[in-house]
């Protein structure tokens, strides 16, 4: 007999030998997926084709030369050099392309392992290769939901809707489940 939702309630993360597993309601599941598409969107805006040099293209590097005005990219995508504006431009425009595709592939990775839970209607799990890019992208979501809510500090109660800081306050959740079974 299939689990309904509200009998697949959410279960922390836990190691099953090398791997790790979780259970989320469809619900659960497509608000993580949405979060995940939300964020690609969020950095697709600073995507290889948006600025750079053919030579830069060619060798998988580049990047524009100044930072993302909007605080949620700005906080995923972060100067290198603070206090330096000319190395930080440096360093960005060779690094920049690479890290957005990084974020990119890791959240597609969250999206794929989530479709493919909703689908069989089981339980996540997760091989190894797959947890790095799960804890990297519950980072980006809630560093980005962070910049939103104007959150600066753990402990900032953040301004905005209670729905969004209850969000941020769930990926926290799953981040720590995350970080306590890889640990």
């Amino acid at each position: 007999m299939g689990d309904t939702d509200e009998e697949r309630l959410v279960i922390p993360f836990m190691a099953e030998g090398a791997a790790v597993t979780c259970r989320f309601t469809t619900g659960e599941s497509t608000a993580l997926a949405d979060l995940a598409q939300q964020l690609i969107d969020l950095l697709s805006e600073r995507a290889p084709d948006a600025a750079g040099s053919v030579l830069f293209a060619q060798l998988g590097i580049g990047g524009e030369s100044s930072g993302p005005l909007d605080p949620a990219l700005a906080r995923l995508l972060p100067d290198a050099y603070r206090g330096d504006v000319e190395a930080a431009s440096e360093h960005r425009q060779l690094t920049e392309q690479s890290l957005v595709e990084r974020k990119i592939a890791n959240a597609s990775a969250v999206i794929a392992s989530l479709d493919s839970a909703i689908l069989e209607r089981t339980e996540l799990r997760l091989e190894p290769s797959e947890v790095q890019s799960w804890l990297r992208t519950l980072t980006d979501l809630r560093l980005a939901l962070a910049a939103r809510l104007q959150i600066e500090d753990d402990g900032d109660n953040g301004i905005g809707d209670d729905e969004a800081l209850m969000v941020y306050d769930w990926l926290g959740y799953l981040q720590g489940s995350l970080i306590e079974v890889i640990e």
